[in-house]
Parts: structure tokens; sequence; C-alpha cells
């Protein structure tokens, strides 16, 4: 019985030590720099939402693209759906990373797909503080 009992605790124990997901946190510019290395693995990416665009397919299926950016940098995020977040969010996005992804005649480079993933807002656009403007003139 104790052994039993025992058996079970180590079992729970490393189960517990696993991670829970196969999800990697990682950063724009470690996608940039090291794709390869993400290519086709689920990925989590913090960042700023740009260049929002809302679209429906021929087939009538809406679906939305944005710009991940981190500074200058960004990689390109894709859904079906419709957006639940707008130009200057800071979000928190799941889904599985491309390097390069062929569809049909298309083909795109660098791109987060969060049609099994999501998209989280962190913070608003209007919660943002923007950065101040550089005084001129001034010492």
């Amino acid at each position: 019985m104790i052994r039993t009992l025992y058996v079970f605790a180590l079992a729970a124990l490393i189960l517990l030590a696993q991670p829970l997901s196969a999800q990697q946190q990682v950063t724009v510019q470690a996608l940039l720099s090291e794709g390869k290395k993400y290519d086709g693995k689920q990925v989590v990416v913090v960042g700023v939402v740009r260049d929002l665009k809302e679209k429906v397919s021929r087939r009538g299926n809406h679906y939305y693209t944005f710009k991940l950016g981190e500074g200058e940098q960004t990689v390109s995020v894709f859904s079906y759906g419709r957006p639940t977040m707008k130009d200057g969010d800071r979000v928190r996005v799941t889904g599985k990373f491309a390097v390069e992804k062929r569809v049909g005649y298309a083909t795109y480079r660098n791109e987060i797909d969060v049609t099994k993933g999501k998209v989280e807002v962190v913070t608003p656009a209007a919660a943002r503080k923007p950065a101040p403007a550089p005084s001129e003139g001034k010492p």
C-alpha cells in the first residue's frame, strides 16, 4: 500500500514537472533571427498590432491579418474570423509559426497562424501611453 502511494506520488511529481504545453514564449527578434528553430512550432509572442486588415475570402469567410511588432521588427499574423483587437493594442499571440508557407501561388514568410491559437489584448491602445515627443530647442 505504501509502495503504491509512493509510486503514485512520484508519477504525479514527474507529470507536474513537465511543461503544461509545448508553447514557447519568444520575441519577434528571436523569430526573425532564429526562425528555423521555431518553424512549425506553437509560439507565444507579445507585441503591438500594426496594419490590421479585416477581409472576406471569395467563399465568404472572414479573416484578418496584421503585423505584430517590437520596435521596427515585425512578423505577420493570420487568423480566420473577426479581429478582437485594433491597431496600437499590445497583444499576446499564440499560434503556429512558419518561416515560409505556400498557399496556392502565394508565399508567406515569417507568419504566425492563430487559427488554432488565440490573440489576447494585454493593453488596449487607449490605455497605452504614447512615447514623449522629443523637446526641440531645450537643453
